[in-house]
């Protein structure tokens, strides 16, 4: 009896030391650092491409004022040019013709007045005949008028500062004044306009995303 107890204890040792020699080691168990992200309500940009068009913001076409033939253009096409330049030379003579003309009836219809002035104190000329020469004198000054503005026109300028563009006539061709024909066209490009289009459906569709 005291034999076999010795034997199995035995045996329970052996059996406990191959336990123990091929099991492994137990693993050790660390903690994992993680980030943490509260999440808060905002405002967030969505952007949507469009298509657009550039447009100038000012748009001035020069046209002739006076009828006559184009002896020079005075600027490059496509270039920049400032409000008040020289655009093109319109055969100036008859023009001159005429401003000289009507400065020599100014001249003349205001010697008439300055003699009948004190003519008309010591009733040498009549009160009708006075005033009949001060009107010749004030058609006389209006029709000088125009013909410096007619002179002035024969040498059209830039209206506005900007880009000009191709020039619709040439050395040698007649402008009309009736017609008011069209030389160029000057856009003004800085500042620029920029047209979006967008349609109705495009912003429903975009609220209905974001809410």
């Amino acid at each position: 009896m005291v034999i076999r107890i010795g034997f199995l204890f035995a045996l329970a040792g052996l059996v406990a030391a191959c336990n123990n020699s091929n099991s492994p080691a137990s693993p050790v168990v660390t903690a994992t650092e993680v980030g943490v992200i509260v999440a808060e309500p905002g405002k967030a940009i969505i952007s949507q491409d469009l298509p657009g068009r550039l447009s100038a913001v000012r748009s001035a076409q020069v046209r002739a004022r006076v009828e006559g033939v184009i002896e020079k253009q005075l600027f490059s096409e496509g270039s920049d040019v400032v409000a008040g330049t020289p655009l093109y030379r319109i055969d100036p003579r008859t023009f001159q013709a005429n401003a000289a003309a009507a400065e020599a009836a100014v001249a003349s219809a205001r010697a008439v007045v300055d003699r009948y002035a004190p003519l008309l104190s010591i009733k040498a000329v009549s009160q009708q005949e006075f005033d009949t020469a001060t009107a010749q004198l004030r058609q006389s000054e209006a029709a000088q008028a125009r013909a410096r503005l007619d002179l002035e026109n024969a040498t059209p300028r830039a209206p506005i500062s900007g880009r000009i563009g191709r020039s619709n006539v040439t050395e040698g061709s007649l402008t009309s004044k009736d017609a008011g024909t069209h030389l160029v066209t000057i856009e003004q490009l800085d500042p620029i306009r920029v047209d979006f289009v967008r349609y109705y459906s495009d912003v429903l569709r975009m609220q209905q995303a974001v809410k």
